[in-house]
């Protein structure tokens, strides 16, 4: 199993979004699993029709397994996630082993973070082969930028193992029609190119629809639902080419 953290401290950059499509495409061709750390569980709603039985927070208590309900199976979120902060960081390393145990049940694991470096962001940190961190186009976004990549480091540091694969920065929620938003795309390329992934997630009004309907873009009508699907879509097939799924 590969697992795919989705991380960046501030929050409103469009994770949630991109871990449930990102459920919805990989189930297509991989047995596939979510986790929802956040406590808000927004990811839990999206994707209500393949919650199983086990909720996250049992993955830091005790080494646990979650039983398939699919293709794709959804590790609840409950609010008792706000529990794991403040205690022993041994539960970062239970969790890691948690995921560890599933090994041969799942093809690919990814997980929704909550938007601060907390023991949770630190698990899904210690677990991953791989990070990608979807930003905003705005100041605020752009400012945790740095202490993540340090996080990302000191975890593997600390823990003694090798540093998970950086996909690179991910514009979500782009305003294209923004003049803003694009010049400092264009600065933010200029300056951090080498770490910008190759793709975008723009900013749409059917993104929205897909999660209260609970569907991915690609299955909805329309010709945005159509662009919405090809693009988004094509940041996954770049991942799994990055994380060299099926290989």
């Amino acid at each position: 199993m590969k697992t795919l953290a989705v991380m960046n401290e501030k929050g409103g950059v469009g994770k949630t979004n991109i871990v449930a499509h990102a459920g919805w495409y990989f189930a297509e061709q991989f047995r596939t699993l979510t986790i929802d750390l956040d406590q808000q569980a927004n990811l839990t709603t999206t994707l209500g029709a393949h919650v199983s039985r086990t909720s996250s927070v049992d993955l830091f208590s005790e080494v646990t397994k979650v039983e398939p309900v699919g293709p794709l199976t959804v590790a609840r979120s409950t609010r008792e996630l706000l529990g794991i902060e403040g205690v022993d960081r041994a539960v970062i390393e239970t969790f890691r082993d948690s995921l560890a145990s599933m090994a041969d049940d799942y093809d690919i694991c990814i997980i929704d973070t909550p938007p601060a470096l907390t023991n949770r962001t630190f698990g899904a940190l210690l677990a991953a082969d791989a990070v990608i961190a979807p930003i905003g186009m705005n100041d605020y976004s752009l400012q945790g930028v740095a202490e993540l990549l340090r996080a990302i480091k000191g975890v593997a540091k600390y823990y003694n193992r090798p540093e998970p694969r950086f996909l690179g920065l991910l514009p979500s929620i782009f305003d294209r029609k923004s003049r803003r938003e694009r010049d400092l795309f264009e600065s933010l390329a200029e300056q951090l190119g080498q770490i910008l992934f190759p793709g975008i997630v723009a900013k749409r009004d059917v993104y929205s629809r897909s999660a209260g309907e609970g569907q991915p873009v690609w299955n909805m009508k329309g010709a945005a639902a159509r662009d919405a699907g090809n693009e988004i879509r094509g940041v996954f097939e770049t991942v799994a080419a990055k994380m060299e799924l099926g290989a």
